[in-house]
């Protein structure tokens, strides 16, 4: 009776410390990434579900997508958050990989009195963004507006300061659907500056909301506070409010490249469609000691904060949520 109380508590003894023993192997190190401010909500919400699941820390700050890009090549962070690719003359680090991991609209967001609803097509907004419309009552504006009252006031432009993965998507959406002097891939505003320049889209839904006559762009999760929302006429010549339903219409229709990135035509033709919907990438190490806890956050990102991601954004489905998936596994 002994011997078997004895070798009970001996094997309870060993197999307490296996599990004692699990946790530490399991653990990786604590990592911390920066920039994207478009995703800022959707990747600090996803770093505190991660870290309360799993144990292992990881912690985002929202900056912007150029300056993200700049600490991960420099060493300062582990990874980036970013809605644009480094560019050619750009420091990129040694080795890492590019993750889509969420998507969703770009608000284009006003304030000025007397005005709740307000519809623009491609080609007038780019003419209020590069300051050749000037004023609320323009007879283009009222065209497309017949019952609003719009008054005899100044646009305010306000627009990203820092390099910004948001403006370059903004950039390349009138660049794709007006042409002109709007650049491609270039992610420092080159349209009016008629407000200021602000450091993250929460800065800049903040300036607009405190400017009479203000205008500018930014994720649709940070515009907590109330301010009106332009109705974009899409491709298919459709009036669309910026949603996430709208939103995942475009996204489904693009297409996950085997780099990662993803090639948005923003000129698509698709019902239903959110024109001006832009995607979010991890860009993780693939060697050193935090690439392992780099690549387990950024497949958790998408298995399972995409499918219930915070408010505002779009998870990827269908055909791109798997190769997403695949590039994070």
């Amino acid at each position: 009776m002994r011997r078997t109380l004895v070798s009970a508590v001996a094997a309870a003894a060993v197999t307490a410390s296996l599990f004692a023993a699990t946790p530490a192997q399991a653990a990786e190190v604590d990592i911390k990434g920066s920039g994207s401010s478009f995703a800022g909500n959707f990747l600090i919400d996803c770093a505190s579900r991660y870290t309360a699941k799993t144990g292992n820390k990881v912690s985002y700050t929202a900056t912007s997508s150029g300056k993200g890009r700049a600490s991960f090549a420099a060493g300062t962070d582990d990874f980036a958050g970013s809605d644009s690719l480094y560019g050619a003359t750009e420091a990129a680090p040694g080795a890492y990989t590019t993750i889509p991991v969420i998507g969703g609209p770009v608000a284009l967001v006003f304030n000025v009195a007397g005005v709740n609803n307000l519809r623009l097509d491609a080609a007038t907004a780019s003419k209020i963004f590069d300051g050749t419309i000037t004023k609320w009552n323009d007879p283009a504006i009222a065209k497309l507006n017949p019952k609003a009252t719009l008054p005899d006031k100044n646009f305010v432009v306000v627009y990203r300061s820092s390099n910004s993965g948001t403006t370059q998507n903004v950039q390349n959406y009138f660049q794709e659907t007006v042409g002109g002097a709007w650049p491609a891939a270039n992610q420092a505003w080159v349209g009016v500056k008629t407000g200021s320049g602000q450091a993250t889209s929460a800065d800049l839904v903040a300036k607009v909301k405190g400017t009479s006559g203000g205008i500018g762009y930014a994720d649709l999760s940070d515009v907590g506070v109330k301010l009106g929302k332009v109705t974009l006429k899409n491709a298919k010549g459709e009036w669309v409010k910026p949603s996430v339903a709208a939103a995942s219409k475009m996204l489904s229709k693009q297409k996950i490249a085997s780099d990662g990135s993803i090639d948005i035509n923003f000129t698509k033709k698709i019902a239903g469609a959110y024109q001006l919907s832009i995607a979010t990438y991890l860009m993780i190490p693939t060697a050193g000691d935090k690439a392992p806890a780099a690549k387990a956050f950024a497949k958790y990102a998408i298995e399972k904060c995409s499918k219930k991601p915070a408010k505002g954004f779009a998870g990827f489905t269908g055909a791109n949520y798997k190769t997403a998936l695949k590039k994070a596994s």
